[in-house]
């Protein structure tokens, strides 16, 4: 029940109350007005308890769906969870999310784009309220039955992220305790958005960086250009189909990519042959040992190592194999005897997957081998054979 209903159910009793009272004796009349006082005191606590109980329990739910808006691990989920729980919380009919230079709208349709446009242009860093009544906005192109609307800008440390958007809310809605959950909403929500394009953008230099590097080293040797990028493709396949969580992929994307680093360090060898046989480390001792690297430094250190312990550096076998290395071993030896090979040695798409499946369990881990035959079907859409 809520507190209105409460109050108005309380009001009710303690008249009848006093109305019994006073159709007895006029001189029960002070008995009366204490039953009364004592009613509406009683009353107004029971409400008021309520009332707090309701607003404990909002606030809850609110902490936790900003929790899971902060778990989230891309800008659209965010966003989804940001309009689900600002919904369900607040009543709202319905919602619109604006991100500059990246509309994010409840209806999918452009012409809501100027209307999203100008709002933005009006909100910074504080909330504004909007009424379709005043002229002054009546000419914008608002969705059907959409009188009445409050922006609420995403910021965190003064940093304008966008906006969220609640359509025929009511006002009151937004009073007390409301406005602490939009706030918290808001908040968690800029906060993640903002680690995400953060991450995003540092992840695309890194790219960039890696893939400059490459294309640099890959030139000397046109044999094995693009062979970084093939592998990368594969072993990504490979990952997803084995369940690898956000960081592992990480880990072997960066690690495919730089597997066969330490070929082209083989001029500042002192012998040549040692660097050929153990290129794998060579590469291994020029990526640093720090942060997510020092894991991709020890995958490409040990991708060169066989299941049944006659690989290279170390002899290791099966399970002391790091596993991202031997899904890595796979696709390397995968894009080897289909792309490096010359023309004549070159294997097709179904004979290279015979040959890897017949060195499972001796070269290669069987379990990667069984991942490697679930995607095959994909593998054709990704090269050229």
């Amino acid at each position: 029940m809520e507190s209105k209903q409460i109050v108005l159910t309380g009001l009710v009793a303690t008249a009848l109350i006093t109305a019994l009272v006073l159709s007895g004796l006029v001189v029960d009349m002070v008995a009366a007005f204490l039953v009364l006082v004592v009613g509406i005191l009683l009353t107004y606590y029971i409400a008021l308890n309520q009332k707090r109980i309701e607003q404990y329990g909002c606030l809850r739910a609110t902490i936790k769906a900003g929790n899971e808006i902060r778990e989230q691990t891309n800008l659209k989920s965010v966003l989804e969870h940001l309009a689900i729980h600002a919904r369900s919380l607040l009543g709202i009919e319905h919602t619109l999310l604006w991100l500059p230079n990246d509309n994010i709208a409840w209806l999918e349709d452009e012409k809501y784009h100027d209307l999203l446009e100008e709002i933005g242009q009006r909100i910074r860093l504080n909330p504004l309220t909007i009424q379709l009544t005043n002229s002054e906005d009546s000419n914008l192109p608002w969705p059907e039955n959409v009188t009445w609307l409050a922006a609420y800008p995403l910021v965190t440390e003064d940093k304008f992220q966008g906006i969220l958007l609640l359509l025929n809310s009511r006002a009151k809605k937004l009073q007390g305790h409301y406005g602490e959950v939009l706030n918290i909403l808001c908040r968690q929500s800029a906060a993640t958005i903002n680690r995400l394009l953060t991450e995003q953008n540092r992840e695309e230099e890194e790219q960039i960086l890696i893939s400059a590097l490459l294309a640099g080293i890959e030139a000397g040797d046109p044999i094995f250009k693009g062979h970084s990028e093939r592998v990368h493709a594969i072993s990504g396949l490979i990952g997803s189909k084995l369940g690898l969580d956000k960081a592992e992929m990480k880990t072997l994307h960066y690690a495919a990519l730089l597997h066969d680093i330490g070929k082209y360090a083989e001029t500042v060898a002192d012998d040549e042959a040692e660097s050929l046989s153990d290129h794998a480390s060579l590469g291994a001792e020029l990526i640093p040992a720090t942060g997510i690297f020092e894991q991709v430094r020890e995958t490409v250190r040990y991708h060169h190592e066989r299941y049944d312990g006659s690989g290279y550096p170390l002899g290791l076998s099966q399970t002391d194999i790091p596993f991202l290395a031997r899904i890595i071993a796979v696709a390397d030896v995968y894009d080897a005897i289909t792309r490096l090979c010359s023309k004549e040695e070159r294997l097709d798409h179904r004979t290279a997957l015979g040959v890897i499946k017949k060195a499972t369990g001796t070269i290669f881990d069987p379990l990667v081998v069984v991942a490697l035959e679930e995607v095959a079907d994909e593998l054709p859409s990704l090269f050229q054979f």
